[in-house]
């Protein structure tokens, strides 16, 4: 009852995604993200096999570009995959019901399947934001665990600043509270 939509988890299949990504944000997301992220370049420079790649009949610039984008792709995928299972694991239990929101309005069940994409697509946006400094850390150490242990530490960094006093001002700005972003579509008007 404590975490948003928690209450009505046992209603309704459209409260499961939620309440899941309200756990995953804090730390399981930016874990495995960090963990392909800060791995992605740094591993290739371990294993000898930068050189070879960066010898063939690409660019520096299309090489790391086809990085890149395997990295957002993968954080984005992982995102949609775990709303996906949730849905549907959620789905079998209890039915393709109304979802009623934060501000206590009930949705219909079409329009949350709705707010549900939309929420998962905000929150996939501070993830890039992991992603791409994960790519930063293993690109500029080359050494995979420095990258991934200081891209999770960054994120958690984030977090920790949003909750102390006195950081009102700069708190719009931190991954922790643009984790709780998609949050804002739950509400009756939407945030």
């Amino acid at each position: 009852n404590d975490i948003p939509l928690g209450r009505y988890i046992l209603e309704t299949e459209l409260a499961t995604p939620f309440v899941v990504l309200f756990f995953m944000a804090v730390w399981a997301f930016p874990l495995i993200t960090a963990l392909v992220a800060g791995d992605i370049v740094a591993s290739e420079s371990h294993n000898g096999t930068l050189k070879t790649i960066l010898t063939r009949s690409r660019n520096r610039g299309e090489i790391y570009a086809a990085k890149v984008l395997a990295a957002f792709t993968y954080t984005a995928l992982v995102i949609f995959a775990m709303g996906t299972v949730a849905f549907v694991a959620a789905s079998i239990e209890w039915g393709f019901n109304d979802l009623t929101s934060l501000s206590g309005t009930t949705v219909s069940a079409w329009h949350g399947l709705g707010l549900l994409a939309a929420s998962l697509a905000i929150y996939a946006w501070p993830m890039a934001g992991i992603a791409a400094f994960g790519l930063f850390l293993s690109t500029v150490t080359r050494n995979s665990a420095a990258a991934v242990v200081g891209t999770l530490m960054w994120a958690l960094r984030m977090q920790l600043l949003g909750v102390l006093p006195g950081t009102e001002s700069i708190r719009p700005y931190l991954l922790g509270e643009q984790f709780q972003a998609c949050h804002g579509f739950l509400r009756t008007p939407a945030d």
